[in-house]
């Protein structure tokens, strides 16, 4: 079966953006795109007429907790028993889908809710984003973990991380997920604190290489990013407090740096005085001193030649699954990106850095059919992207995707909300 998507203008994921193009999908993979004049259409398509809208590929977001649903207390995910918190991130992911996302990264769940949800995404059951689990964080004993029941698995010293890597392989994870570093939510937790040796994050490197599977760090100090790295991590998830010697490493390693800035812009951003007042204070506190540093550091690890790509943390509080985009929007609205280049972190590079490239992340043939239709130019316009109005459709290995997203549960008063 084909179908086609015709007179539209086409932004491929690499740079291009092509007018008057057309795309073709033979099943769930694209089998042609480009200029009208270069694209063969077949006799038995499927033909959309697109006439003033704009395709482009499905977005990745790189780091989320699809378990957690933006309630301004974290504590309070965990109080919600595992099944029921299942079947809500369930609804989340039907919805990140919805909104443009079609493929995720989990960056750690409570008691492996997640490669529960993708398997039921693989399966059919449910609609969803692609999506890579890892399973539990793995991470030291330490304060505050206690604080997010089931979501670390904690383990001291070379072998037991290596047994907690194999571990999360066993349970189906797609990565591994380490703490590098002490954590902004987590009562008690330093951020810019080193957590996991050098060893102890390269047993749990080994055991995933062996398994074809990339690690990623939490760091937000210099030196528990610097271990990481020499680590062999693949990405460094949040980089607040990088200095220029841990730019200067990420560079030469190729290390990629997952930007996050949506969790520090929902937590500061919020208008109502009694929403701010629910956010725990040693939570706030952290997240207002972090904000400005993590994107100043975001401009020095570009200027350093460190390969930025986008990653939301969606699900921590008021960062509420299918407002992705507005990832994209800081990069351009701070000038750390022009709108093509944020759309780039966003898919081809993104992809890349997952390991995913040749699977997704640009609009050419081989690839899956995943893209997005938007009603205005997102590189004249990247707020676009983050109005669900402006999405027209979105198409998931070659499939149109039903339904709206439901945007009830950005309300305190639901029951997925942060009341």
């Amino acid at each position: 079966m084909h179908t086609v998507l015709e007179k539209m203008t086409l932004i491929d994921g690499l740079g291009q953006c092509l007018p008057d193009a057309v795309l073709v999908f033979e099943n769930n993979q694209i089998a042609a795109a480009g200029p009208k004049e270069q694209v063969n259409i077949p006799e038995d398509a499927v033909r959309h007429d697109l006439s003033g809208k704009f395709v482009m590929p499905g977005l990745i977001d790189a780091h989320i907790h699809l378990d957690m649903h933006g309630m301004a207390d974290t504590c309070h995910e965990s109080l919600v028993e595992d099944k029921l918190r299942t079947l809500r991130a369930a609804r989340e992911m039907a919805n990140t889908l919805r909104s443009g996302i079609t493929t995720v990264r989990n960056a750690g769940s409570a008691n492996y809710i997640d490669i529960a949800v993708k398997r039921a995404v693989e399966e059919g059951l449910i609609p969803g984003p692609r999506i890579l689990a890892s399973g539990k964080i793995i991470c030291m004993l330490s304060a505050g973990s206690e604080y997010f029941k089931g979501l670390y698995r904690e383990a001291d010293g070379v072998d037991e991380n290596r047994r907690a890597a194999r571990e999360q392989i066993k349970e189906g994870a797609d990565l591994l997920k380490v703490m590098a570093t002490g954590a902004i939510m987590n009562p008690g937790g330093i951020p810019g604190a080193a957590q996991l040796d050098v060893d102890e994050i390269r047993a749990v490197v080994n055991e995933g290489q062996k398994a074809g599977k990339h690690t990623a760090a939490h760091a937000h100090g210099a030196q528990g990013i610097k271990n990481a790295v020499r680590a062999g991590v693949r990405t460094i998830e949040h980089g607040t407090l990088a200095d220029a010697e841990a730019l200067k490493m990420m560079a030469v390693s190729g290390v990629y740096l997952i930007s996050t800035l949506s969790s520090n812009y929902w937590m500061c951003n919020n208008d109502s005085e009694e929403i701010c007042q629910q956010i725990p204070r040693f939570m706030s506190d952290k997240a207002n001193d972090v904000a400005r540093i993590r994107l100043e550091n975001l401009h020095h690890a570009i200027a350093a030649g460190v390969s930025v790509i986008m990653g939301t943390d969606a699900g921590t509080p008021y960062n509420f699954h299918g407002k992705n985009a507005m990832e994209l929007i800081q990069y351009v609205k701070n000038e750390l990106m022009n709108p093509m280049e944020a759309i780039i972190a966003a898919t081809s590079r993104a992809a890349k850095a997952l390991g995913l490239e040749d699977r997704v992340g640009s609009l050419t043939p081989g690839k899956l059919a995943d893209c997005i239709v938007v009603n205005q130019n997102p590189i004249e316009d990247i707020e676009t992207l983050g109005s669900l109005d402006q999405i027209s459709l979105v198409f998931k290995d070659g499939k149109p995707v039903s339904g709206k997203v439901d945007t009830s549960q950005w309300s305190p008063e639901s029951p997925l909300g942060p009341g």
